[in-house]
């Protein structure tokens, strides 16, 4: 067999699209493209490892999946190809070929870079330009302030329990954008994970409002 690592982007409606929906798609995106990938026996679906799940309502151009192939393919062809057969939506933007002892991809994921925007639309509305450079300079200071805590306490919702927590040590980096978006690099996998809604949600209690706000996964980090 032949280990293949994807990485693949999401936009538009196909944000909304869940995982289990993803694998179905990319397991006709395969078919279609008369690519030899290997399924499983007990469902006759392509036997697919995501690095780290997405969560819906995200966009993202830096998904990665691992799947195994019968036969090499070569990797300029089978993106050309792959690209033609997936939904709109979808684009496979790399391939290559990894040792087959490698560890699974889900299982070295260490951080996940985002960039978080927010959205001024409803602010914006019949302000000045004077006014709006304001607008955007006051949310700016106050996540700068946010992030530069030395202790950044979110509530952390789980199955059975909420509890308080310092986020701070799985905020490996940001930096800010000349837009005012933020890149940041969260924590991310098996070993340790925190997700750009729950930062979000603790900036919101910090400011005392609400602000809307769109996230982009841009890299999944692994070792």
């Amino acid at each position: 067999m032949n280990r293949l690592r994807l990485v693949y982007g999401k936009s538009k409606d196909a944000i909304y699209i869940s995982q289990e929906e993803t694998v179905k798609i990319l397991n006709d995106t395969f078919t279609k493209a008369q690519i030899p990938v290997v399924k499983s026996n007990s469902t006759n679906m392509v036997d697919i490892i995501f690095a780290h799940p997405l969560i819906d309502g995200y966009k993202s151009t830096g998904e990665v999946v691992e799947v195994n192939l019968t036969e090499e393919i070569e990797t300029r062809y089978l993106v050309r190809e792959l690209n033609k057969a997936i939904p709109e939506g979808f684009i496979i933007m790399s391939a290559e070929y990894v040792p087959q002892n490698q560890e699974s991809i889900n299982l070295r994921v260490y951080a996940a870079q985002y960039v978080i925007s927010l959205d001024y639309t409803e602010k914006f509305i019949d302000k000045s330009l004077r006014e709006k450079e304001e607008i955007r300079a006051y949310y700016r200071k106050r996540m700068e302030m946010y992030l530069s805590q030395t202790q950044i306490p979110v509530v952390k919702k789980s199955y059975d329990r909420m509890e308080r927590l310092d986020i701070k040590p799985q905020i490996e980096k940001y930096s800010f954008n000349i837009d005012d978006s933020v890149d940041v690099v969260l924590s991310a996998g098996p070993r340790s994970n925190i997700s750009p809604e729950v930062l979000m949600e603790g900036f919101m209690e910090y400011i005392g409002e609400k602000v809307p706000y769109e996230v982009k996964r841009t890299k999944i980090l692994f070792d």
